[in-house]
């Protein structure tokens, strides 16, 4: 098993440059509450050439990164890929190291329907490239949208950052 502390630390050093201070905080209070009150989630960010693959979220009802939980014992980076390919039908492969590109901390309200109490996601997102495409028998509504077109803050915050 991963060590999530220890990844998002790696991720703090190496982003330095950019990171939100407000993040460290977050992530402070989070850990705070225990391991019950956060999950930790990964996403995708699929660039090709000037597109980005997103999904409209059937409950939050807006345009974003496909992601999703981590399987027990799984890399976040390859939970990344996993849920990108079971959202949008694409394959993909890592484009850099292990480290996430980006990290969100963001309240999950009560599911009543899944019995969950409101939680946190902090979420590792990760730069993919987009390799074959195959249907998948519970895909999300996805499609390629030019950076110019995104309207979700948090992926047109990756955008600039990895546009620089």
């Amino acid at each position: 098993m991963f060590n999530q502390k220890k990844l998002l630390e790696q991720y703090l050093n190496s982003h330095s440059h950019q990171v939100n201070h407000g993040l460290v905080s977050q992530l402070e209070y989070v850990f705070s509450l225990g391991p019950s009150a956060y999950h930790l989630t990964a996403s995708g960010i699929v660039i090709n050439g000037g597109s980005i693959l997103l999904i409209y979220h059937r409950y939050i009802k807006e345009w974003m990164q496909p992601g999703g939980h981590i399987d027990l014992n799984e890399k976040p980076h390859i939970a990344a890929q996993r849920e990108v390919l079971e959202e949008t039908g694409w394959s993909s492969t890592l484009v850099g190291g292990e480290i996430p590109i980006d990290v969100d901390i963001h309240l999950i309200p009560a599911n009543p329907i899944k019995s969950e109490p409101a939680h946190w996601h902090i979420d590792c997102a990760y730069l993919l490239s987009p390799t074959t495409y195959s249907q998948q028998p519970d895909m999300e509504k996805s499609m390629w949208f030019s950076f110019d077109d995104v309207e979700n803050k948090r992926v047109k915050r990756v955008l600039n950052v990895l546009n620089g």
